[in-house]
């Protein structure tokens, strides 16, 4: 990115969000510290919340293209502490070594990427891995409890019908969900859902009252990696946590060159915890995920309305094996 054409200014922009109006913004700006004079690409200065704050931002931009190294990290680091700066953030489009990524994300300094499609100003493009995950349904079962015994051993899943529609149709639904909200590929999960007040579920030849119910579900997948291009009409890229940050306004996102049969099989993404980490305002990223024998079925019962709230929470509590590859992938790293 060209300083000249201050395109990093969308990256101050952002940052600003969070400081009150009266913030001040200099750029290539002088300024004395315990060693002497230190130069400063972009200093913001300003309150948060009545609380004075002082921002460092610095921009690379190699020609040849190359990846901001760990120096550049430690460096600014050391800068930091010297002028006492609050937040810093390090700004680069040629992406940064995995070193660098790991030493910033220790020391709490935001790496950032710069995005406006189409500005001749921006020389290189956000090129960065995603992960994909492909799934496959194995097994489905549903168990129904009463207050008298339910026995369904010869009756079909997708017979059982609440209010006419079939219960399966909205299990589906819910492993969607479950899968949208948890990186999981593999492994048997029970899930157990409470009723409000008791229902009739019937089947051809009979019926029962329920007040409560499960499904178990039997998945086998993998993660696959690859390298793509990343880039947006206004954002900036979070390049520790793999999501953009979209400005205020209207605007596009694009992912180009994503091969959705391909990809590196691979046990599991390195940085797991960002992908069961809540998004901040205007953040989103890419959740590839490929189904096998697990489809949307339609109609879908509402039966969100008579289950416990606390039993449609989303996030599964405790995962470990299961995020990991299995046998579906093919790779010769996974685990099972």
């Amino acid at each position: 990115m060209s300083k000249q054409g201050k395109p990093y200014e969308r990256v101050v922009a952002t940052v600003l969000e969070a400081f009150d109006q009266r913030a001040s913004v200099t750029h290539g700006r002088w300024v004395i510290g315990p060693d002497g004079r230190r130069e400063i690409d972009v200093l913001i200065e300003g309150t948060v919340d009545g609380v004075p704050v002082k921002g460092l931002v610095e921009c690379k931009d190699f020609n040849p293209r190359r990846p901001v190294g760990i120096a550049y990290v430690d460096a600014l680091d050391s800068k930091r502490h010297d002028l006492r700066a609050d937040f810093t953030m390090l700004c680069s489009n040629a992406g940064f070594t995995a070193d660098a990524v790991r030493k910033a994300k220790r020391l709490g300094i935001a790496l950032a990427g710069v995005m406006k499609k189409g500005d001749a100003r921006l020389r290189f493009s956000v090129i960065d891995e995603i992960y994909i995950r492909k799934v496959q349904l194995q097994r489905l079962s549903i168990r129904l409890m009463g207050p008298d015994p339910i026995h369904l051993a010869n009756v079909p899943l997708y017979d059982i019908l609440w209010n006419g529609m079939p219960v399966a149709n909205w299990i589906h639904h819910r492993i969607i969900l479950l899968l949208g909200f948890n990186p999981i590929v593999a492994g048997t999960f029970r899930v157990t859902h409470n009723l409000l007040e008791p229902q009739i579920f019937t089947w051809p030849g009979g019926e029962a009252t329920v007040t409560n119910f499960d499904f178990a579900f039997t998945l086998v997948g993998g993660w696959f990696t690859q390298r793509v291009e990343i880039d947006s009409t206004a954002a900036i890229y979070d390049w520790i946590r793999r999501r953009v940050r979209m400005t205020p306004g209207d605007g596009q996102l694009v992912y180009r060159n994503v091969n959705f049969d391909g990809g590196t099989p691979v046990i599991h993404p390195p940085d797991m915890e960002f992908l069961r980490e809540r998004f901040l305002e205007g953040e989103t990223e890419m959740k590839l995920l490929i189904l096998e024998n697990l489809d949307r079925r339609e109609p879908v019962p509402d039966l969100d309305a008579h289950v416990e709230p606390a039993d449609l929470e989303l996030f599964i509590e405790g995962l470990k094996d299961e995020i990991d590859n299995s046998s579906l992938g093919g790779s010769d790293n996974a685990p099972r």
